[in-house]
């Protein structure tokens, strides 16, 4: 034992004996035998904890180095693709946290009688002494390399939006809708189902009788990377300006509060309307025109575009704007990323693309209702295009695990057959369908029968669309 589990700057400066190097650089063959079960989830973790720092792998409900006020964590960190001009230096290395850090589960029973001012989430895992490792696909445990090591605890901003997330995972607890939760309800601290499988790992809840699946707080995976930017700078030295923040422009309420605060004040003015109160100089020839003027009301409003102010990074907030026709029907379905039709027969339903993309994520829907009926929105006037309401929305539980999931699975079997002209349709009243989304007839993609078949994605029907803006009324 060369530290003192009393002091975490000893604590820290021992863990960074690590950096830059592996277990069996450090160890020699000494721990090889620790590896042999190559199916053991987590087995780099639990040898550092109990072979490097010396302490029995536990679950209590104290921080590991209780004395210190220390909770440790071992991450993986993954390659992508380098960007030199990139103004993160992450994205200059070429790395990028590979999945969310889980930081305990959730007793439903317990946290019930919880409030903010006396959690056992942040009196075990306020600061967290971070230890990333670079996955290496083929590379054995052993030789996996520390890459960042060091002392982290979240700023006062970030806290506030900690504290807003907790609560309303702890509400739900309390109003008896625990199987309702869900990572996209939050913003940097989600509650990620824990366990082999959701079905088998379901949990009482103490305002229902209805079993829940068991979940844990975790930091999702787009605020991890912001932990990782952040401790890079400080390994570094470097300076730099900080991200833009709509914390600068704003006094006492959150982010997402804030900016749905600047387009209420914005609601029942026509496009013209906004456009000249903003003094926005921009020609009507794109598409995504009214996404555009979106972008100019953020930059007058909080200096950048929503996708670069920091918040909406850690938060990993996808925007899209909805135009709805004097019906009330949206003019269109919601298209999303495109299939990868060899990538997504591999996939699991816990962990694939689409069921990620609408747990784990919060979505901003801003929309526009035409006061004529056009049949394209290019011909509709500025002064006939109404801002009728701005929403954070993320899919129910209840449709990703029942509608969803069965779309998906659709999906999956009709390509592992060939079968690529039957997939789900509108008509047949899901919540979603499948459809094609190329740039033309010759943009195709491989298929895992070797032939090639146009791109296609998944889309969210109009009408699923227009119940979900209805019940935010």
């Amino acid at each position: 034992m060369k530290y003192s589990s009393k002091d975490k700057e000893s604590i820290k400066e021992y863990a960074r004996n690590l950096l830059n190097t592996s277990l069996r650089e450090f160890y020699g063959e000494k721990l090889t035998h620790r590896f042999d079960n190559k199916k053991a989830k987590g087995r780099l973790g639990q040898v550092i904890e109990e072979e490097f720092f010396g302490y029995k792998v536990n679950s209590n409900k104290e921080a590991d180095f209780k004395e210190a006020g220390v909770e440790l964590k071992v991450a993986p960190l993954k390659s992508i693709k380098i960007k030199e001009k990139s103004d993160l230096l992450r994205e200059q290395k070429g790395i990028s946290a590979k999945e969310r850090i889980v930081l305990s589960i959730i007793d439903y029973m317990e946290v019930a009688k919880e409030t903010w001012d006396n959690n056992s989430l942040m009196k075990k895992c306020k600061e967290l002494l971070l230890m990333f490792y670079l996955n290496e696909k083929d590379v054995a445990v052993e030789d996996l390399k520390f890459e960042l090591i060091n002392l982290w605890t979240p700023s006062d901003e970030d806290m506030k939006v900690i504290e807003q997330d907790w609560n309303i995972i702890v509400n739900k607890v309390k109003e008896g809708r625990a199987e309702e939760i869900s990572e996209g309800d939050t913003l940097y601290l989600g509650a990620c189902t824990k366990g082999s499988t959701a079905e088998k790992s379901k949990r009482k809840q103490p305002f229902s009788d209805v079993e829940a699946p068991q979940r844990a707080f975790c930091l999702k995976r787009s605020y991890v990377d912001s932990i990782i930017e952040e401790l890079m700078i400080r390994e570094t030295y470097i300076q730099q300006e900080k991200y833009k923040s709509v914390s600068d422009k704003i006094k006492g309420v959150s982010f997402d509060q804030a900016v749905l605060d600047t387009f209420e004040r914005l609601k029942g003015l026509s496009l013209r309307e906004i456009i000249e109160k903003y003094d926005i100089t921009r020609e009507r020839k794109s598409k995504s025109f009214n996404r555009l003027v979106i972008d100019d009301i953020c930059v007058k409003e909080f200096g950048d575009k929503l996708e670069n102010l920091s918040e909406f990074q850690k938060a990993n907030i996808e925007i899209k704007t909805i135009v709805l026709k004097t019906n009330n029907m949206p003019k269109e379905s919601m298209s999303f990323e495109q299939i990868d039709f060899c990538e997504i027969v591999n996939e699991e339903w816990e962990d694939s693309k689409i069921r990620d993309k609408f747990e784990n994520k919060k979505h901003l829907w801003i929309i526009f209702k035409l006061k004529t009926k056009e049949d394209k929105v290019a011909d509709v006037s500025l002064e006939d295009i109404i801002l009728e309401k701005v929403m954070f929305w993320n899919m129910p539980m209840s449709d990703l695990e029942g509608s969803m999931k069965k779309v998906w699975k659709d999906t999956v079997e009709k390509i592992k057959l060939g079968d690529y002209d039957n997939f789900i349709k509108i008509k047949d009243g899901e919540i979603a369908h499948i459809r094609p989304k190329a740039k033309d007839s010759s943009d195709l993609m491989i298929t895992p029968q070797g032939t090639y078949e146009k791109r296609k994605c998944f889309w969210l029907n109009a009408k699923y669309i227009k119940e979900q803006i209805e019940k935010e009324d």
